[in-house]
């Protein structure tokens, strides 16, 4: 078992994100990052939870840590405004992949996700972040320093397409399109975790993983196990105090319990089929080869999504209203995997390559045009204002009119 750093250890990188947290699919891309990074020789920490208040223990007993400890070496979880002790640490940092430029999802850990406790002197690259949406919305005084420790910055990758835009356009960084890293490594990366699992199905089955269970995508899923001929196993959001209300609205048998990010793997490589609203769910089906259906999830952001899909040929599998599952019988047909697998190949080879160059590359003073100022400075004020009306303007009108 790798422990938490006891002394102050040297690492070559540190790695920032959610991989604390209890979705399989962010577990699933922190893994196969840290994965990648080590396999091209680096000795990597990975940073725990940024705090901006105490440490409450909540974490304590989560799948996901006991998955942490058993394959990295984890820092100490640091408040905000002592995390800076880690330059002392690590050569280099890492943002890793994930919704971490999404403001809702990471603004309680302060600008920590933006790198702004880390020393000049040392190198800062984000690979394969992510903004959720196409837009980064946030308040003025966040959004600012945001883009001041962006520019920072020595490399900058994303997963969506348009988050190509947005870090040119609202914040003056050239940024480009990476893979996710569950997809720029290898299927035995992942695959082989499958091996500690304890699950065993010895009939051919439909694997199920719904994020966000309603009427519809129950009735959906019945019918999928219903044309196939086989039955479904169901998977589930890995966070705990959700996990009743969710089997309560899916309502259907065979929905595990007690799931590991090893039993996840499990399901998805053994299964005859995939039907899911998660964005690293359809990763997971592409990864491992598998005939899929792929819900668009709004709420949680559905442009992931589209770009991913639409960079591999793979939108003919991707549905928003979910009653065209009942409707389109192609997508109950087969997918065949060799122009993907083409695709795929050398966009794992770019990304790796782009990873690569960006440790080892020098730091280099780079800046701005003009141009780039002024375009970024109008892009920020234009993305400040539609979050000043969404969440403040709105709301308020919304009140007058009731009265």
């Amino acid at each position: 078992m790798r422990q938490k750093e006891e002394e102050m250890e040297h690492y070559d990188v540190g790695i920032l994100g959610v991989w604390f947290g209890c979705n399989y699919g962010s577990i699933a891309t922190y893994y196969a990052l840290e994965q990648t990074i080590e396999s091209m020789g680096y000795r990597v920490l990975m940073v725990h939870q940024p705090r901006l208040k105490p440490d409450d223990g909540r974490m304590k007993g989560r799948h996901s840590i006991r998955f942490a400890e058993e394959h990295y070496t984890i820092s100490e979880t640091y408040h905000v405004s002592e995390i800076g002790v880690l330059n002392q640490m690590c050569d280099a940092f890492v943002l890793g992949s994930d919704q971490i430029w999404n403001y809702g999802v990471t603004k309680i850990f302060g600008h920590s996700y933006f790198l702004d406790f880390v020393d000049d002197a040392k190198k800062k690259i984000a690979y394969a972040t992510s903004f959720g949406s196409g837009k980064f919305l946030a308040p003025r005084a966040f959004a600012k320093k945001a883009r001041t420790c962006m520019r920072r910055m020595d490399a900058v990758s994303v997963r969506e397409a348009e988050g190509v835009e947005i870090c040119r356009n609202t914040f003056g960084v050239e940024a480009v399109h990476v893979l996710d890293p569950v997809l720029m490594c290898e299927p035995h990366v992942l695959g082989d975790l499958t091996e500690k699992s304890g699950r065993e199905e010895k009939e051919p089955f439909v694997a199920s993983y719904i994020l966000d269970p309603t009427p519809e995508k129950r009735e959906a899923l019945l019918y999928v196990s219903k044309q196939k001929g086989k039955k479904l196993v169901n998977m589930l959001d890995g966070w705990q105090n959700k996990f009743q209300a969710n089997k309560e609205r899916l309502n259907l048998e065979n929905t595990v319990e007690n799931l590991q990010v090893e039993d996840w793997l499990y399901y998805f490589k053994n299964s005859d089929f995939v039907i899911t609203d998660s964005f690293h769910g359809t990763c997971m089906a592409i990864l491992f080869h598998k005939p899929f259906i792929a819900i668009g999830n709004p709420g949680r952001g559905s442009s992931r999504f589209e770009s991913l899909l639409g960079t591999l040929g793979l939108t003919n599998r991707y549905v928003m209203d979910v009653k065209d599952i009942l409707r389109r019988g192609e997508l109950l047909t087969d997918v065949d995997y060799s122009p993907v697998d083409a695709i795929l190949t050398k966009q794992r080879k770019e990304s790796r390559q782009w990873l690569s160059d960006a440790l080892e590359g020098k730091k280099e003073n780079r800046k701005l045009s003009a141009g780039a100022k002024l375009r970024s400075f109008i892009g920020l004020q234009r993305a400040c204002a539609e979050y000043d009306f969404r969440n403040r303007i709105k709301p308020l009108a919304k009140r007058i009119l009731r009265r």
